[in-house]
C-alpha cells in the first residue's frame, strides 16, 4: 500500500503521455516483429556471420548518419521528425513480407530504411523524453512506463509465437507495420517543440574522441554491445534448446517478462530515493552473472529461471541506468541533443566493433562465447559518471 501511495504522487504531462503512447505502440509492433527477427535472418541467409554482417551495416551506418538526423530534426522539429520515421517503417516491413523473393534487394532495403527510422527517432525521441520527464519523479515515472511497456510486450511473444506456428513471418510484418503506423495518433498530439542542434559532422566526432568523454563513450559502447547480443545471439541459442517450437519459446518469453513487471515498479521507487549510481553498479555486478549462467544452459527448465534471474539483473540496470541518462541528459540544457547524439553514436559503434570481433571469435568457438564476451562487457557500464 505504501507502494501504490508513492506512485499516485506522479505527475505526467500531456506531452510525455502522448510520446510514450506513441513508443508503446512500435515497440509491442516491435516487439512481435522482433522477438524472432534474428532466426528468421538465420533461416532465410543460413550464416550466422551473414546475421551478424547485417545488424553491423546497420549500427555503421546508423552513427555515421546521425548528425544527419539531428540536423533534419532542427529543421522540421521533433514532433514531425517522430511522425516522418513512422512512415520509413512501411518499407521497411514491406521489405521482410517480399524478402524470400529476393533476399538480396530486400536486404538493401531493409538496411536503408532502419537507418533513415534511427534517424528520424531516436535522437528526438531521447531528447523529448529528457525534456518531458519529471526530475524529482523520473525514476518512478519511467518503471510505469516500462512497466506498461512490458505488461503490454506480454502478448508480443506469444502472438508471434501462435502466428508462426500457423503462418510465417509475412504475416507478422503485417500486423508490425499496422500497430506502428497506428503510433502515428498519439505522437500528432505531441506539442511543438524545437531543439537546434549546433555541431557540425567533423565537430561531433571530435567531441566523440574528446578525452573528456572518454569514459561515457566507453560505457555507452559497452552498454550497445550487451544489448544486441541480448537481442540477436540469446533468442537464436534458446530457439535451438527448445527444439525450435515458436510457441513455446514466445509463452517461456511472456513468463518472463510477467515476473518483472511488480519488481520494476519497485525499483522505480527506490530510484528516486537512492542514489543512481549505486543502482547502476548492482545491476551491472548483477547482468555480468547472469551472462556467466547462461553459458550452462542446457535445457528448457534453465532457460525460464536463468532468464527470470536476467529479467530481475536487467530490471535494476536498465531502471536505474535510463533513469541516470536521462537527467545527465536533462542537465546539458541546450546540449541535450549534443549529449544525445554522443550516447547513440557510442552505443552503435560499440555494437560495430563488438560484433566484428565476435565474427572471429565464433569462428573458433560456441555461440555460448558471445554470453563470456556480454558478461565481460556490462562491467564496463560502471564507467558511466
Amino acid at each position: 500500500m505504501q507502494l501504490l501511495g508513492q506512485f499516485k504522487k506522479i505527475h505526467f504531462s500531456k506531452g510525455l503521455i502522448s510520446l510514450y503512447s506513441g513508443k508503446l505502440l512500435l515497440e509491442f509492433g516491435g516487439k512481435i516483429f522482433g522477438i524472432f527477427f534474428p532466426i528468421f535472418l538465420y533461416q532465410q541467409y543460413k550464416d550466422i556471420n551473414l546475421v551478424v554482417l547485417y545488424f553491423i551495416i546497420g549500427s555503421l551506418g546508423y552513427a555515421l548518419t546521425m548528425q544527419m538526423g539531428a540536423k533534419l530534426m532542427t529543421k522540421i522539429g521533433i514532433r514531425a521528425s517522430l511522425i516522418l520515421s513512422v512512415f520509413f517503417r512501411i518499407p521497411y516491413f514491406a521489405a521482410f513480407y517480399f524478402f524470400p523473393s529476393n533476399p538480396a534487394l530486400y536486404t538493401a532495403i531493409a538496411l536503408v530504411s532502419t537507418i533513415i527510422i534511427r534517424n528520424l527517432f531516436w535522437v528526438p525521441f531521447h531528447t523529448e523524453s529528457a525534456k518531458l520527464s519529471d526530475k524529482k519523479t523520473r525514476g518512478k515515472q519511467l518503471s510505469v512506463i516500462f512497466s506498461a511497456a512490458a505488461l503490454l510486450s506480454m502478448a508480443a511473444p506469444l502472438l508471434a509465437g501462435f502466428i508462426l506456428e500457423r503462418w510465417d513471418f509475412a504475416v507478422i510484418a503485417i500486423l508490425a507495420g499496422v500497430l506502428c503506423i497506428i503510433s502515428i495518433v498519439p505522437l500528432w498530439f505531441l506539442p511543438p517543440s524545437k531543439e537546434e542542434f549546433s555541431w557540425s559532422f567533423l565537430e561531433t566526432w571530435k567531441y566523440f574522441l574528446h578525452p573528456f568523454n572518454r569514459r561515457m563513450v566507453f560505457a555507452y559502447m559497452s552498454d550497445g554491445l550487451v544489448n544486441i547480443i541480448n537481442s540477436v545471439f540469446w533468442p537464436l541459442f534458446i530457439f535451438t534448446i527448445l527444439d525450435e517450437q515458436y510457441q513455446v519459446m514466445g509463452l517461456l518469453t511472456s513468463g518472463v517478462i510477467l515476473v518483472g513487471i511488480v519488481l520494476r515498479l519497485f525499483i522505480g521507487n527506490l530510484l528516486d530515493r537512492w542514489q543512481k549510481y549505486k543502482l547502476v553498479r548492482v545491476g551491472v555486478a548483477l547482468n555480468a552473472t547472469a551472462w556467466f549462467l547462461k553459458t550452462l544452459v542446457v535445457s528448457g527448465l534453465h532457460v525460464f529461471l536463468v532468464s527470470t534471474y536476467h529479467a530481475f539483473a536487467l530490471i535494476i540496470l536498465r531502471t536505474s541506468l535510463d533513469t541516470l541518462v536521462y537527467e545527465k541528459a536533462a542537465d546539458r540544457g541546450h546540449y541535450i541533443d549534443e549529449y544525445t547524439v554522443i550516447k547513440e553514436i557510442s552505443i552503435n559503434m560499440g555494437r560495430v566493433i563488438g560484433l566484428a570481433g565476435l565474427i572471429i571469435l565464433l569462428l573458433f568457438l560456441p555461440m555460448q562465447a558471445s554470453f563470456v564476451v556480454a558478461g565481460a562487457a556490462v562491467l564496463f557500464v560502471n564507467l558511466l559518471r
